[in-house]
């Protein structure tokens, strides 16, 4: 029986926690590790990014300094370090030691603790990912006896599932972006390829605010990005229920982003959901298209 890696958002990561990362696009990635590293120095701990490259620092953070911090600062300060030790031809087999030997470090320069980042590269895995493998093995003494957090990041255009199911039970589980909404009724979660949001569960008078407030701040993300025109993509697949209300909204938030030449794409719609659109007409709104995909069994009442 195939067995699925515990899923655990970045904001909820805590000390000893070791976490695997696999990504599909390169702002999950980024999305992900600005979340790992900003929480951390705003809680008293020593941000250590061990690149595969030797990049120049302000270079290899670029992505922290566009979400608001101030990377010379906290690079001046110590409170941020970048280090190609994953670059060199033997950065793996002393991963454990330099972990180690850098928490300690921090501790001793007055940090609560340590959260390291590290990005492997396919070109480090070794013949048949054994080297990959022990290096893995050997960080997990590391993470249970001293005050640190790690993410490591493997590219899924990369590593295929094949070579991430036996190092997934090296981890203690996956990570993935905080969640953008959750209630008793809704979940709202970010997608990345495709970019977009996922909706979970059901939507009511109860938190059709907190969906219109995700529709905004994605459809603000969309055009900042530049690319897919001002498409805004609703994962709807694990989605049991909606009202009209909120049916409504989607419908509202169509006609707004056709007049500025953009469309809201529904994907997964279940047919109960698709049968109601027909009804009122709402399934031929300009602006917005319907993608049945592929609708999970759960998601239909």
């Amino acid at each position: 029986m195939e067995v699925v890696p515990a899923l655990k958002a970045v904001g909820e990561m805590r000390a000893g926690d070791h976490l695997l990362l696999g990504y599909d696009a390169d702002e999950e990635r980024e999305t992900v590790v600005a979340a790992f590293l900003l929480d951390g120095l705003a809680s008293g701990h020593r941000g250590l990014v061990l690149g595969p490259a030797d990049l120049p620092a302000e270079l290899a953070l670029t992505f922290l300094e566009s979400r608001g911090c101030a990377v010379d600062d906290e690079l001046a300060a110590g409170r941020l370090t970048v280090d190609p030790h994953l670059g060199t031809a033997e950065g793996l087999w002393d991963l454990d030691e330099v972990i180690r030997r850098e928490t300690r470090r921090a501790v001793g320069d007055g940090y609560l603790g340590l959260r390291v980042s590290m990005e492997i590269m396919r070109g480090q895995a070794g013949r048949g990912l054994k080297t990959l493998h022990d290096s893995e093995l050997l960080l997990e003494p590391v993470f249970a006896s001293l005050p640190v957090l790690g993410i490591c990041q493997y590219d899924r255009r990369v590593f295929d599932d094949v070579e991430l199911a036996p190092l997934d039970v090296l981890h203690h589980g996956r990570v993935a972006a905080d969640l953008v909404w959750r209630d008793e009724l809704l979940s709202i979660t970010r997608t990345f390829a495709p970019p977009g949001l996922a909706l979970a569960g059901e939507v009511d008078d109860t938190n059709v605010t907190a969906l219109a407030r995700a529709l905004q701040a994605e459809t603000a993300r969309v055009r900042a990005r530049g690319a897919n025109g001002t498409s805004t993509r609703l994962d709807l697949r694990d989605l049991a229920f909606i009202d009209v209300g909120a049916l409504r909204l989607l419908v509202f938030s169509a006609l707004s982003l056709r007049t500025s030449g953009g469309t809201l794409v529904l994907h997964g719609v279940a047919p109960h959901i698709q049968r109601l659109m027909r009804v009122t007409g709402w399934d031929r709104i300009p602006g917005l298209r319907l993608d049945k995909g592929d609708v999970r069994e759960e998601a239909i009442p």
